[in-house]
C-alpha cells in the first residue's frame, strides 16, 4: 500500500509542476517577443573591385561614424567586415540619419574612403576600384 501511496504524490506533485509551467508559459514567451522583437534598419552595401574590374575578394571594409557631421557618433562602434568571392559586404545600421565614413583596403592596393549619408529604412551602396600600389 505504501507504493499506490508514494505513486500518488509523485502523480500530484507533476501535475502541479505542468500546471505552473502552462500558467507561466504565456507572460514568458511575451518577455521573449519584446526583446527579439526586429528593429528596422537601413543597409549599406559595399563592393570592392581591382583595377581591370575583377572583384577583390579578401578586401577589409571599415564602416565608421563621421564625427564632423553626425549629431552623435557614440551610437555606432567602428563595424569591419571582409568582402566575400563576388568582392561585397553588407552591413546592418540604424534608421537616424548620421553620415558614415567607408574605408577600402587591402594588400598590395591603394586605400580609398568615402563619406555616404544614410537616413530612414533604406539600401545605399558605396563601389571602391582599388589600384594596386606602386612598387
Amino acid at each position: 500500500m505504501k507504493t499506490r501511496t508514494r505513486r500518488k504524490k509523485k502523480t500530484r506533485i507533476g501535475s502541479s509542476l505542468v500546471l505552473l509551467a502552462l500558467w507561466l508559459a504565456p507572460a514568458i514567451c511575451a518577455d521573449k517577443k519584446k526583446a527579439g522583437e526586429a528593429q528596422p534598419y537601413g543597409q549599406i552595401g559595399v563592393t570592392v573591385f581591382r583595377e581591370p574590374g575583377f572583384a577583390l575578394p579578401g578586401a577589409e571594409v571599415t564602416l565608421t561614424a563621421n564625427p564632423e557631421t553626425s549629431a552623435d557618433p557614440q551610437k555606432l562602434k567602428k563595424l569591419q567586415g571582409t568582402v566575400d568571392a563576388r568582392g561585397e559586404v553588407v552591413f546592418r545600421v540604424p534608421v537616424s540619419a548620421m553620415r558614415y565614413l567607408i574605408r577600402a583596403q587591402s594588400k598590395g592596393f591603394i586605400p580609398q574612403e568615402k563619406a555616404i549619408l544614410m537616413e530612414g529604412e533604406r539600401r545605399s551602396d558605396a563601389t571602391f576600384l582599388l589600384a594596386p600600389e606602386s612598387k
